[in-house]
């Protein structure tokens, strides 16, 4: 009796959801193979075009295929979910509400503000000047709070 449970301690279990356990391990360990197929509610493996709709956030995961959505078992989400909301935070996309810190050079003179996301440049004589120049020029945020005879210069910074 001794001797078999010896062997059963040897033998690795195995996974009682394995496609739950691939799919989990995939989004983790290649999240690059992963996009958005339709924003904010199914993601899809690239190599393979296997779509997961994802879109209700309290862990309710299904296949997509040709014409209905495959619900997963409530133990399958339960081990893709974590994964998923990993993929998710990683992939987040939208504004910050924090501009991209821009790089200010003096010129002959003159100051100018650019930064590489952005296509504009602001000018002013001051550094704050340009500063302010090209957050206009990126931020509605920004305009609304500047004052409305305030004269900005901005160019394109574009060739």
């Amino acid at each position: 009796m001794k001797i078999f449970d010896r062997i059963r301690r040897r033998v690795p279990a195995t996974p009682r959801y394995p496609e739950a356990e691939r799919i989990a391990a995939s989004l983790r360990d290649h999240p690059g193979d992963w996009a958005w197929a339709h924003k904010g509610y199914t993601i899809t493996h690239v190599p393979s075009g296997f779509k997961l709709w994802v879109a209700n956030g309290q862990g309710h995961l299904a296949e997509c295929t040709e014409g209905k959505d495959i619900n997963f078992s409530k133990p399958e989400q339960a081990i893709i979910w974590p994964a998923v909301e990993g993929w998710l935070a990683r992939s987040k996309v939208g504004f910050s509400g924090r501009p991209a810190k821009p790089r200010i050079t003096r010129f002959e003179g003159c100051y100018f503000c650019e930064s590489a996301q952005h296509p504009w440049r602001g000018f002013g004589h001051t550094p704050e000047n340009a500063y302010w120049s090209w957050l206009a020029a990126i931020s509605v945020q920004a305009r609304k709070r500047l004052p409305k005879d305030l004269v900005l210069t901005v160019w394109s910074a574009k060739p």
